[in-house]
């Protein structure tokens, strides 16, 4: 079942870099930026959401008012945004390679105010994304309750399994955006028209069915069995 407001988050920020395009007078170049950006998200997502079995299971009831959600949605949100900037180098640098021509304006690049609204909007629904996923896995206790009160919600090593699948299918459509780029440059105006959007509903589609991620990349999430220790009793001696 689909989980709505996930669904919601997700739609929102995959939309970002297209009404940054379309409607914001955007460009090429920015929108790379921005979707690249956005891909990053999305990985840090997935890593900062794998659980490991030292991870809290309860949260101090006061962690669960209104203003601390606030605030820990704004400090996940910035956290997210510096790790993702880093990120974004060397995903975006083949791609703005490959699109952007030699004549390219930085400082209009930059300073374009549209641009960072739209970045600052990305990074407050990652962190949202992020603490919805925090929620989901914790519970509320009473005050001064300890991290592991409660018992685990869910199976941690079927969510790890599912997180290695997500992280694969994350780094197979970065890889397919740095495609996008060159696909875009050589295109004209039909690739400008055309594969930006059919780039993000590829991205709505793996969110909102992650399974079929994680059926088309089983290999990279299986569990490798440890090797079988021969007896030493089946061992000869060399003379």
């Amino acid at each position: 079942m689909i989980d709505k407001k996930k669904f919601i988050l997700d739609l929102a920020r995959h939309m970002a870099p297209l009404v940054s395009l379309y409607f914001l007078d955007g460009s090429i170049p920015r929108y790379l930026l921005l979707t690249a950006f956005n891909l990053s998200l999305g990985l840090m997502l997935i890593v900062g959401l794998t659980r490991e079995a030292s991870d809290p299971t309860t949260v101090d009831p006061r962690a669960a008012t209104p203003q601390a959600r606030l605030a820990a949605v704004v400090i996940l949100s910035i956290f997210l945004a510096v790790v993702a900037a880093i990120i974004t180098v060397p995903i975006s640098s083949a791609a703005l390679i490959m699109s952007m021509a030699d004549d390219t304006d930085w400082g209009a690049l930059f300073s374009h105010k549209p641009f960072w609204v739209m970045v600052a909007f990305v990074s407050l629904i990652a962190g949202l994304r992020g603490q919805l996923g925090f929620e989901a896995t914790t519970t509320v206790g009473q005050k001064g309750t300890a991290p592991q009160a409660a018992p685990v919600v869910g199976d941690i090593a079927q969510d790890r399994k599912r997180s290695k699948a997500d992280y694969a299918a994350q780094v197979t459509l970065i890889a397919t955006f740095v495609f996008l780029s060159f696909l875009m440059a050589n295109f004209g105006s039909w690739g400008f028209y055309t594969l930006p959007i059919a780039y993000t509903a590829l991205l709505v589609f793996f969110d909102t069915r992650p399974d079929i991620g994680r059926k088309i990349f089983p290999e990279m999430w299986r569990e490798e069995k440890a090797p079988v220790k021969q007896d030493p009793k089946h061992k000869r001696k060399k003379r």
